[in-house]
């Protein structure tokens, strides 16, 4: 017990002199979050903010718009329409024939194209007006764009839980004997390989774990936005990518003779593949995955955690809950079965 202390203290100074665990654990997911709510920082405010809209004072559907509570009626002339689209003053203008004009395209402007096609639509259908909440879909568009975006925050997580990835490299590579010469040193002497590779796993997970902590509390109480309503399934999920990242580290360390830096790029390529099939990149990659190839979905660790997360936070289901983790459970085994029998088989030559 006294020797697995050493180790982990050991390993644990070794990492944090390892500027490639500090960027990619530390720094490179933080960057990653304020991207992400920079570029999308719009559809993350689901507050009802009222639409600017113009119309001709003849309009024929003037008088249903001005019902409408969350839009801003403003009758212009033909004229102002271009000068008020370009100063931003309305979203669009409405003609009379019912054609919307925009300057641009966003949720605001297809918002209003929803509630003309929705207003043809009643009208065919000789529906009154006054029996229809136009407020619901307006909320309703909102929300949905909301999710869409907290998945690839969920998706992020993921990612970074995955990041013990890289102290699992660091720790194989330590013990190798042709890679450093800690592994020369371990290797002719009494020191037992699987303790020192036990202590690696260890404090892989407690550093990676502390930095996914830095990131939620960075998107809690930074970024101001809240991701999980259920913490204890969440955290199982968060604590088992953990481990499924360092398996992998340990996997990719044990099973090529190349340099560290190689290993550290083949591990980020392979954790930004993952992420992309898992929606960080666009949910709608997410989406055509699920559709055309499901299978994929249902065997990629990321998006295992980022569909789980998503169900759990935003859906409250948790119904589905213990087949993630077996299915994630078993990705763990199968890395650290084959790193076991990839690390006995390392011998080297004696003088």
């Amino acid at each position: 017990m006294k020797n697995l202390y050493r180790n982990c203290i050991y390993q644990g100074k070794n990492l944090f002199r390892d500027s490639s665990f500090l960027f990619w654990s530390l720094i490179y997911p933080l960057i990653m979050a304020l991207f992400f709510f920079t570029a999308f920082s719009g559809l993350l405010d689901t507050e009802l903010k009222n639409i600017d809209i113009g119309i001709k004072s003849d309009n024929p559907i003037g008088f249903i718009l001005e019902e409408i509570q969350f839009l801003n009626v403003h009758k212009i002339l033909k004229d102002e329409v271009n000068d008020k689209l370009d100063n931003e003053e309305i979203e669009g203008f409405i003609e009379n024939d019912l054609t919307l004009l925009v300057k641009k395209s966003g949720l605001n402007q297809t918002i209003i194209k929803e509630i003309i096609d929705q207003i043809k639509q009643m009208k065919e259908l000789k529906v009154p007006f006054e029996k229809f909440d136009f407020t619901v879909d307006y909320v309703s568009s909102r929300n949905q764009k909301a999710d869409t975006i907290i998945i690839i925050f969920y998706s992020l997580i993921a990612m970074v839980s995955a990041y013990g990835i890289f102290p699992g490299i660091e720790t194989v590579s330590i013990i190798q004997a042709n890679l450093t010469n800690v592994g020369k040193r371990i290797n002719v002497t009494p020191l037992r390989k699987n303790d020192f590779l036990l202590a690696g796993v260890i404090v892989s997970l407690i550093l990676n774990l502390l930095s996914n902590g830095i990131l939620l509390i960075f998107i809690k109480y930074i970024l101001k936005i809240s991701l999980f309503t259920e913490i204890k399934y969440s955290s199982i999920f968060i604590i088992i990518g953990n481990l499924f990242g360092v398996a992998l580290g340990i996997l990719i360390g044990a099973s090529n003779k190349q340099s560290g830096n190689v290993k550290v790029i083949i591990g980020i390529s392979i954790t930004l593949v993952l992420s992309f099939f898992s929606g960080m990149m666009s949910p709608d990659i997410k989406i055509m995955i699920d559709k055309k190839v499901p299978f994929i979905g249902k065997i990629n660790p990321f998006s295992i955690i980022t569909d789980n997360l998503y169900k759990i936070n935003l859906l409250g289901n948790t119904q589905n809950v213990s087949q993630g983790v077996i299915t994630l459970s078993i990705h763990c085994i199968i890395l650290i079965l084959i790193s076991y029998v990839l690390l006995r088989r390392k011998t080297y030559d004696s003088i």
